[in-house]
C-alpha cells in the first residue's frame, strides 16, 4: 500500500496539518488521533437523488480505538486549536470529496462557529482548500451554527465573507435551542438545514406538524430551500414529504460513509413514500368527506328551511342534534356577518369562557375565509373547508358553507362542525 505524507498551513500563525493517502483515502493527524472523512448523502425529494454530501469526521486514537465526535472535539486546549482542527477537517473532507466520482454534487462543510468569535476568517484558507482539492466554490456549502454567534453583525460579515468567494451558506441546525426566524430575514442563507427535534416531534403530533409545514412555508417565503435533517424512520420521512421540505437527510435514507457509492435505490424508496403519501392524502379526504357526509342530510334540509322562511334565527335546531355542531352564522355577499352566531346548546357548555371577546360575531367580516369565497364561487354547491383553527373559539374545526340567492342578495349560510385535532387515524 503506497502512502504519501505532507504537511499542509492552515493559516497565518497555525500548526501544519499532517496529511497522509494511501491510494483511496486521506487522512490527517490531529492531538494523536488519526482524522479520517464520511460522507452523508443529503437528497432532494423531487429529484429523487442525492444532490449532496456533509461531511462528517471520524477518528481513532493510536490504539485503533474509535473516537467520538463529542470528543474529538474537546482535544483542543485553546481557540488556535479550535480552529486548526476546524481547518483541518474542512481541508481533510474537500481533499477526500474530490476523488470521488461526484462532478455535480455540493460539499457540505461545518464550521466551528465558537471558534470563529475571536478568530476573524481569512480568504486565504479557502482559496488554498479549492486549489489543492480542485472543487470549485459553487460545490461549496458552508453551513454555519448562527445560535451560537451572538454578534450579529459579525455573522453577516462572516457569511458576506463565504458569500464572496462563491460559496453557498447554510444555517444549520434551525429550530433547536434560541433559533430566531428574524437572523433567516436578515441573513438571507441559500439553505436551512432544520433541527431533528422538530421532525421528530412532528411525527408524533399533528399539531406539530402543522408547525413544522408551516416553518417550510415561511423559509420558502424568506427565499431559502429547507433541509430536514435527522430523517430516521419511516414515519418521519413521510412528514417531511409532507411538510413540503425540498431535501432531507438521515440515517433512514443512508447511513455516512468513507465511500460515495450512486444510491439508486433512492428513488425507489421516494417513489413508495410518494405514492403512500398520496393514499394518506385520498384517506385523509376520504374521512374529512364522510365527516361531512353524515351531517349533510340536517344541513341540506336546514339551508332549504332559510331558503323558504328566511329568518335565520329560527335556523339549528335539526344541526345542533349533532352533537359535532359548534355554530352556524350567516354572511353577505361582502364577508360580513348578518346579526349574532347561533351556537349549539349541547357545545356551549364546552365553550372555554376565557375567549368570550372572540365569541361574538357581530359586524365581523370573513371574506378573507376560504369558506366564503369558495361558496361565493361555486352558489348553490355545498363547500367544506379544509380543518383549521377557528379564532371564535380558538378550537379545530371545519365549515361547512352554501350561497343562496335571497330576495336579490347572496347570502352564505355557515356552519361550523367541531374537529377533533388529534384523531386523524386511519384505521
Amino acid at each position: 500500500m503506497l502512502i504519501r505524507r505532507a504537511q499542509v498551513s492552515v493559516g497565518p500563525g497555525l500548526g501544519m496539518c499532517d496529511i497522509s493517502f494511501n491510494d483511496k483515502y486521506f487522512a490527517a493527524q490531529f492531538a494523536g488521533l488519526s482524522l479520517s472523512s464520511a460522507f452523508q448523502p443529503i437528497f432532494s425529494i423531487a429529484h429523487r437523488k442525492p444532490v449532496g454530501y456533509e461531511g462528517l469526521v471520524r477518528a481513532h486514537d493510536i490504539h485503533g480505538r474509535q473516537v467520538s465526535p463529542l470528543q474529538i472535539f474537546q482535544r483542543p486546549e485553546s481557540t488556535k486549536q479550535h480552529l486548526e482542527l476546524d481547518r483541518t477537517c474542512r481541508l481533510l473532507h474537500a481533499r477526500n470529496f474530490a476523488e470521488q466520482q461526484e462532478p455535480d454534487s455540493w460539499l457540505f462543510l461545518n464550521l466551528n462557529s465558537q471558534c470563529l468569535v475571536s478568530e476573524r476568517p481569512d480568504s486565504g484558507f479557502m482559496r488554498q482548500l479549492m486549489s489543492q482539492s480542485g472543487l470549485g466554490a459553487r460545490r461549496i456549502v458552508i453551513e454555519i451554527l448562527e445560535s451560537e454567534i451572538d454578534d450579529r453583525e459579525y455573522l453577516k460579515q462572516l457569511i458576506h465573507h463565504f458569500r464572496e468567494l462563491g460559496c453557498l451558506i447554510a444555517i444549520d441546525d434551525f429550530g433547536a435551542g434560541h433559533s430566531n426566524f428574524d437572523r433567516i430575514w436578515e441573513l438571507q442563507p441559500d439553505l436551512v438545514k432544520l433541527d431533528r427535534s422538530l421532525v421528530k416531534q412532528a411525527a408524533k403530533s399533528l399539531k406539530i406538524e402543522r408547525i413544522l409545514t408551516g416553518i417550510v412555508s415561511l423559509i420558502h417565503e424568506a427565499g431559502s430551500l429547507a433541509i430536514i435533517e435527522g430523517v430516521e424512520t419511516e414515519q418521519e420521512a413521510m412528514v417531511a414529504i409532507s411538510s413540503n421540505a425540498d431535501m432531507v437527510q438521515g440515517f433512514y435514507f443512508a447511513m455516512p460513509s468513507a465511500d460515495i457509492v450512486s444510491d439508486k435505490g433512492f428513488a425507489d424508496k421516494m417513489d413508495a413514500l410518494l405514492h403512500q403519501q398520496q393514499n394518506v392524502r385520498s384517506q385523509y379526504n376520504r374521512k374529512l368527506q364522510q365527516h361531512f357526509y353524515d351531517f349533510r342530510e340536517r344541513y341540506d334540509a336546514e339551508v332549504r328551511f332559510f331558503e323558504e322562511n328566511k329568518v335565520f334565527e329560527r335556523c339549528g335546531r335539526k344541526l345542533f342534534e349533532d352533537e359535532r355542531v359548534v355554530r352556524c352564522f350567516l354572511l353577505d355577499e361582502n364577508g360580513y356577518q348578518i346579526g349574532k352566531s347561533l351556537y349549539s346548546p349541547k357545545y356551549t357548555e364546552k365553550l372555554d369562557i376565557r375567549f368570550t371577546p372572540l365569541l361574538s360575531g357581530d359586524n365581523a367580516n370573513w371574506s378573507h375565509r376560504h369558506y366564503h369565497y369558495r361558496a361565493m364561487q361555486n352558489p348553490g354547491v355545498s363547500q367544506i373547508s379544509r380543518p383549521y383553527l377557528s379564532v371564535a373559539g380558538s378550537h379545530m374545526c371545519i365549515t361547512v358553507s352554501h350561497a343562496v340567492q335571497l330576495d336579490n342578495k347572496t347570502m352564505v349560510f355557515c356552519c361550523d362542525l367541531d374537529w377533533p385535532d388529534e384523531d386523524l387515524s386511519l384505521d
